[in-house]
């Protein structure tokens, strides 16, 4: 008789390939995904400068239902297609009676990340089979650069479905070609519509960049990038001939912006990664570097790191320098990273579990610490440090908030000290601790960072004494940011003082207290001033144009 032995030779803590993710509760996922998604969406007003720019894009839909180019108060042309702000603008009139526009406007977050998130499990499960795409879901949402930038009001969210879409209909090819090359175009043309023509270029990059993989080349695939370029042609055609037919001039000053990076944005992009995509980083080096001469062979390894390499080309290529572009990056990392759970030593999965749990204690304890001393005024030092940080603000305890950080802190606890460790535990940790320390941030600590950075007080004070028939506002030392949130709070976009319109008779001013009032406006009668922050040294004055002086000066 003869016995089957299984042994962990390679000191591993993990099962055999084929039952990863059983120990991953669907339940489980779906309840920390939601909380993940769902919370910073609302309760805290438009942060500049992350989210100026599009809440003003969105105001003007909502006022002028401006669909085919809608623009901020600061621009002269469109940076990107209008797919993120419409959607948010339907969000915003859809939910007007029960949330204010920018709250509504993060929700429609909830829609194109929870789609990314489905797609990416099911890119995983063609790519690895059943059982998978569960821990994908982990590694992305455990990812450290995501968790702020996808709770805000910026387009860049959107074109994460995009990619998601275009890998998957990669990774469908062999099986599907036909549905595959429908996804693809889908993908891609959501990249564009949300995102712009530079985004669009990775995926293209990605086609060529397979051919270097001798599997890809064949009639097939030929066809099926073709197909694909149709449908992306047709879906994104008729905006691109209604804008050109719509206004010429802002058409071609939109083509103009596209211009491509002459700087070191690489090191730049390369240097942020390293933080960025970690835990996903250090996964996806343990799955190439144990897999390396499997790469050309197997598609599930060598697709995502062409994708990967295609999208970091152009971002380099973009000289919009932001952090925020390296988010699509994660999508492919994380189906790679999947690989490399398994692979994992004994001695790594404990340290990377460990790694986790220090890091997101540790800072759930200083937010624990902040709130503890906002409220009881201990240590003295600490408080006078966070009052003036927060601008003054006085904490008041929120008995529905502290509950639901403390609940959320003691379920991490004790998911540290029940949870078995191996190396899909050290995965579903740092998932559960980055979730943790994003509830008691916002929980905790948004009404501080709110007071710091919200100017809803100031310009919503301004609207009430603008006269009820100014439909323009002559605006002195604004910032972009400022005349963004200006048009968002009184709807009024704001006109540069260098503007001559003689029409128009008012005018706010930013000025610093230690300045004095310009000169050309001294005549002119002031009617409101106001500071964000009691102790700002800049203020803003409104000034109406006096007439009466005016004549007598004649």
């Amino acid at each position: 008789m003869s016995f089957k032995l299984e042994h962990d030779w390679q000191g591993n803590m993990s099962t055999p390939g084929k039952k990863l993710g059983e120990k991953t509760k669907l339940h489980l996922f779906l309840t920390l995904s939601a909380i993940w998604i769902f919370t910073g969406l609302i309760g805290h007003a438009p942060w500049i400068p992350a989210e100026s720019q599009t809440i003003s894009m969105i105001m003007d839909i909502i006022q002028n239902n401006t669909i085919i180019a809608p623009l901020a108060a600061s621009q002269t042309s469109i940076n990107n297609p209008p797919l993120y702000p419409y959607i948010a603008a339907a969000m915003g009139k859809f939910l007007s009676t029960i949330l204010s526009v920018h709250d509504a406007a993060r929700l429609s977050n909830a829609l194109w990340v929870s789609l990314t998130l489905f797609v990416i499990g099911m890119s995983t499960r063609e790519l690895w089979g059943p059982g998978f795409g569960r821990q994908a879901g982990l590694i992305f949402i455990a990812s450290i650069g995501l968790i702020f930038n996808i709770h805000t009001i910026r387009p860049e969210i959107a074109s994460l479905l995009g990619f998601a879409l275009s890998m998957y209909g990669f990774a469908l090819y062999n099986r599907r070609p036909f549905r595959a090359s429908m996804v693809l175009g889908f993908g891609a043309s959501i990249i564009f519509l949300s995102n712009g023509i530079i985004p669009l270029l990775s995926i293209y990059i990605a086609t060529l960049g397979l051919l270097f993989i001798k599997s890809w080349r064949n009639k097939r695939y030929y066809i099926f990038s073709l197909i694909s370029s149709v449908i992306t042609s047709i879906i994104i055609g008729p905006w691109v001939f209604v804008l050109f037919q719509y206004n010429p001039e802002i058409f071609f000053l939109w083509i103009n912006r596209v211009s491509f990076s002459q700087g070191p944005e690489f090191f730049y992009y390369l240097k942020n990664i390293l933080w960025f995509s970690w835990p996903a980083l250090p996964l996806v080096i343990v799955a190439l570097h144990t897999n390396y001469k499997k790469i050309k062979l197997e598609k599930r390894l060598h697709l995502p790191i062409i994708f990967s390499i295609s999208i970091l080309i152009t971002i380099c290529l973009d000289n919009k320098l932001d952090q925020i572009n390296l988010m699509p990056i994660l999508i492919p990392f994380s189906i790679i990273g999947v690989g490399g759970i398994d692979l994992l030593k004994r001695g790594s999965a404990s340290a990377l579990n460990w790694f986790g749990i220090l890091i997101f204690g540790f800072i759930g304890m200083l937010i624990w610490l902040g709130w503890f001393t906002m409220m009881t005024g201990f240590p003295s030092r600490l408080y006078d440090r966070i009052f003036y940080l927060s601008g003054n603000y006085l904490g008041e305890l929120n008995i529905i908030s502290f509950f639901v950080a403390l609940i959320i802190t003691l379920l991490w606890v004790i998911s540290v000290f029940n949870l078995k460790i191996t190396n899909r535990s050290s995965v579903s940790n740092w998932a559960l601790g980055i979730t943790m320390v994003w509830v008691n941030a916002i929980m905790l600590c948004s009404p501080f960072l709110d007071n710091r950075k919200s100017y809803s007080g100031v310009f919503l004070d301004a609207k009430k004494h603008l006269a009820q028939n100014s439909s323009c506002l002559h605006t002195y030392n604004f910032s972009e940011n400022h005349i963004n949130l200006l048009h968002y709070y009184t709807g009024i976009k704001g006109i540069d003082s260098n503007d001559r319109d003689t029409s128009c008779r008012m005018i706010m001013l930013s000025l610093n207290s230690a300045g004095k009032m310009p000169s050309e406006f001294q005549s002119w009668k002031q009617v409101w001033s106001g500071k964000r922050i009691e102790r700002d040294k800049s203020y803003f004055v409104l000034m109406i144009k006096d007439l009466d002086k005016d004549r007598s000066n004649l």
